[in-house]
């Protein structure tokens, strides 16, 4: 193949209330609203475009499809989660917290390369945070199969508490 994609670049996403989500993501995120599309006859906020970057034409779109739409359904075919990547453990660490503060239910995994916390938008569409170590820091070449629990354990930080109870009860 004498082409290959430069990168992978945006995500489009349904969501019930735009108004709701451009709130949600802009307030825990941080995203920059770059822009939004109205229903013309309405003046019903259709779409948001929001990126990290504001030099970025946009990360993730949020199109409303209305209250009454089913979420994302369990074992079925499509979209597991979006993933933001953090650009250090501080940043993932205040994210974090902001999303304990608001109550949001999340899942924090190692595995090993990188952390990820885990949670759901208001939508129930998945979404992901997380820190990488850079690539001269993996020690292995596949950075996902024989993973090694004693692998594990290089992002201390405040989800101690949810991946070593016991280690952070004792500290």
């Amino acid at each position: 193949m004498a082409f290959k994609p430069a990168g992978l670049d945006h995500v489009n996403i349904y969501v019930r209330n735009a108004e709701r989500s451009l709130r949600w993501y802009t307030d825990l995120l941080g995203l920059h609203t770059q822009d939004k599309a109205y229903v013309q006859e309405t003046g019903k906020l259709r779409a948001a475009f929001l990126a990290c970057d504001p030099g970025h034409a946009h990360d993730i779109a949020l199109f409303e499809v209305g209250d009454d739409a089913l979420g994302p359904q369990k074992g079925q075919v499509g979209l597991n989660h979006v993933a933001w990547r953090m650009a250090n453990l501080d940043d993932l660490a205040e994210i974090y917290q902001r999303l304990k503060d608001r109550g949001v239910s999340l899942h924090v995994a190692d595995h090993t390369i990188s952390i990820g916390i885990y949670f759901s938008d208001p939508d129930g569409n998945g979404l992901e945070v997380y820190y990488e170590l850079p690539r001269s820091q993996w020690k292995r070449e596949q950075p996902f199969t024989g993973a090694k629990d004693e692998e594990k354990g290089r992002f201390p930080g405040p989800w101690d508490e949810v991946l070593h109870p016991p280690a952070a009860a004792a500290r």
